[in-house]
């Protein structure tokens, strides 16, 4: 049980690494319940042919040595392996079914999971204090005693009813001939059993849902628990270098979203380029609102190109402006004037000038 002070829901880093450690919500009820309801459809699917065709093995063979007379332990032997035959088929159908059905319970309630340190040593389990609290005093032991309990009561409730309802059968039955007692007590267990089966699920599913629960409220946090994992995570290196990187790409992305907008591109012509806006209404002087180098200086030069935006070329003050000037920043006084012919030159293409 969660301590007082454990009052916040575990987080998914301590939940994955429960995980790891083999710590999941399960109940063996439920891959029991799998394999037993396996086991009576089989069997009830199954027993009638299988007995059938051994009748009819033993019938045509006994029929055979009657008109020979040639039996000895070879063919006796490979009467016994007919039959074997036979019952191993149905115990193959049956092991294969059940096998199936437990993997499939087992991965339906906590995934694919294989780890190996359930199998290593606990020196904890010696302790004969802690073994006998775990043992007789836990709240486990009462849950476990009940599920038993649960089951006994499910015994009683169903296959009693049932065997009492059918002593009346009974003497009626025996009168028959034996594929009838097989038939009719191949349908008994049956019925029986699939219902006995069914409410072993059931079962399974509550223990399932108290296991589930009964984990989450073991791996409860503490407030300050939640801080320190949430400050260690943050101090992550790759956590550091994953939120620089995103940092870095969204500014990439705001950046060429400028280009657009932008009054002018300078280029170097090759390796620098720089854009820059400029209104002489709103602005005291061109801002930089977009530069890189290499591939993305091509990238703006790609841009303004597509958008209609002017690019010339003017090497020295494209890596001036590049070195020297920040991102979203208005250009220096001291390269207003190189700037400026820049601009004037633009505006000249566009018919327009300088307020």
């Amino acid at each position: 049980m969660a301590k007082p002070e454990q009052t916040e829901k575990p987080t998914g880093k301590r939940i994955h690494e429960t995980r790891q450690k083999g710590q999941v919500a399960r109940s063996p009820d439920i891959a029991s319940a799998a394999v037993f309801l396996a086991a009576v459809f089989t069997l009830h699917a199954s027993m009638l042919p299988t007995i059938s065709l051994v009748g009819s093995t033993l019938h045509g063979y006994l029929d055979h040595l009657r008109d020979r007379h040639d039996l000895n332990i070879f063919s006796a032997w490979g009467l016994f392996a007919q039959f074997g035959a036979a019952f191993f088929s149905l115990m193959g159908i049956l092991l294969l079914t059940s096998l199936v059905l437990a993997i499939a319970a087992n991965v339906a309630q906590f995934g694919f999971l294989f780890t190996l340190q359930k199998l290593q040593p606990r020196f904890s389990v010696l302790n004969p204090i802690s073994g006998f609290k775990n043992r007789f005093l836990s709240i486990g032991v009462l849950v476990g005693l009940g599920k038993q309990l649960l089951k006994l009561a499910a015994i009683l409730l169903i296959c009693l009813p049932v065997l009492i309802g059918s002593l009346s059968s009974f003497y009626t039955v025996s009168q028959t001939s034996p594929h009838q007692i097989v038939e009719y007590m191949n349908d008994l267990v049956f019925g029986m059993g699939w219902r006995f089966g069914i409410l072993l699920l059931v079962i399974g599913l509550a223990d399932f849902a108290y296991e589930r629960w009964h984990l989450m409220d073991s791996l409860k946090m503490t407030k300050q628990e939640v801080k320190d994992e949430h400050k260690q995570y943050e101090s992550s290196p790759e956590v550091r270098q994953a939120v620089k990187r995103r940092q870095r790409e969204a500014a990439r992305r705001r950046m060429m979203a400028a280009v657009p907008k932008a009054t002018v591109v300078i280029t170097n012509p090759t390796h620098y380029a720089v854009a820059l806006e400029w209104d002489e209404i709103k602005m005291e002087a061109p801002v930089l609102t977009a530069k890189g180098a290499d591939l993305i200086a091509k990238r703006i030069r790609d841009i303004a190109r597509e958008n209609k935006v002017p690019v010339i070329e003017n090497a020295p003050l494209a890596r001036t402006i590049y070195e020297r000037v920040d991102l979203d920043s208005a250009v220096p006084p001291n390269l207003y004037a190189a700037v400026a012919q820049v601009i004037a030159f633009v505006y000249k293409l566009k018919n327009r000038t300088i307020a």
